[in-house]
């Protein structure tokens, strides 16, 4: 294991497990890879600026402080891609579904999604100084708002305990930031690429108010989605500038 010196820091009521990690990097230096795990979200985030409502000790909210100072802002996105595919393990060792990762880090499971990251970064110069990676994955609830959302007990018709898919995902997280750190980003974006949603595929997106046909072909360094329109125009998109149509 990677983070020998982990702390696991459980709260029953919490605004947000990335502002409470936050906060602790404000105060003092946590260990690498420390983690918060909460019952509940009062004001949780999403992408986009959005929110992350789970109904309390229904789902998997937690969050992770790292110091990954050997990322630059150039290849900044593996940290985003290991994240994902963490979570995308988890699911995949606990329901018998294809898993799939919806750019940037969205996790998807028969178009549906179950799991979402925030990480939010605080740099030094070109350096990453730390960063607090957010995950949310819906475990045990079974009603949403969205229709497009769905969790595991849903999928398996089994309840299951947060603190096991936890486990799990840290084992899973570990693994991969080792191999981060050692400098194996070929193939982990190779890994992200293989389960990536709609890669190769021809769909519909919102892009710069529009909605054009588009084939994702790659994914950037810097984590920009790389896509040939209809009559082969390259395009490179950040998350604020593109959406898929479902």
């Amino acid at each position: 294991m990677h983070f020998r010196d982990r702390a696991i820091i459980r709260l029953e009521t919490v605004d947000s497990t990335n502002n409470y990690a936050a906060n602790l990097l404000r105060l003092s230096s946590p260990p690498d890879g420390t983690v918060i795990t909460a019952q509940e979200q009062t004001h949780g985030k999403g992408q986009r600026g959005s929110s992350w409502v789970a109904l309390k000790g229904d789902n998997l909210l937690t969050s992770m402080i790292v110091y990954p100072n050997f990322l630059n802002a150039s290849n900044s996105f593996g940290l985003s891609q290991i994240a994902a595919i963490a979570v995308k393990e988890t699911i995949e060792s606990l329901c018998d579904k294809d898993v799939y990762i919806k750019w940037p880090n969205d996790i998807i499971v028969n178009n549906k999604k179950i799991a979402g990251i925030l990480i939010e970064y605080n740099w030094s110069e070109t350096k990453i100084q730390s960063a607090i990676i957010g995950w949310g994955i819906n475990i045990n609830q079974r009603q949403f708002e969205l229709l497009s959302a769905q969790s595991l007990r849903m999928i398996t018709g089994r309840h299951m305990p947060t603190e096991s898919v936890l486990d799990v995902l840290i084992d899973r997280f570990d693994r991969l930031y080792d191999a981060l750190k050692q400098g194996k980003r070929d193939d982990i974006k190779k890994t992200y690429l293989q389960h990536l949603y709609k890669f190769q595929e021809k769909a519909a997106y919102h892009f710069q108010n529009e909605i054009i046909h588009a084939v994702i072909s790659d994914v950037a360094e810097d984590g920009k989605l790389i896509l040939v329109k209809e009559g082969g125009e390259e395009i490179r998109a950040d998350i604020k500038e593109i959406s898929l149509i479902f």
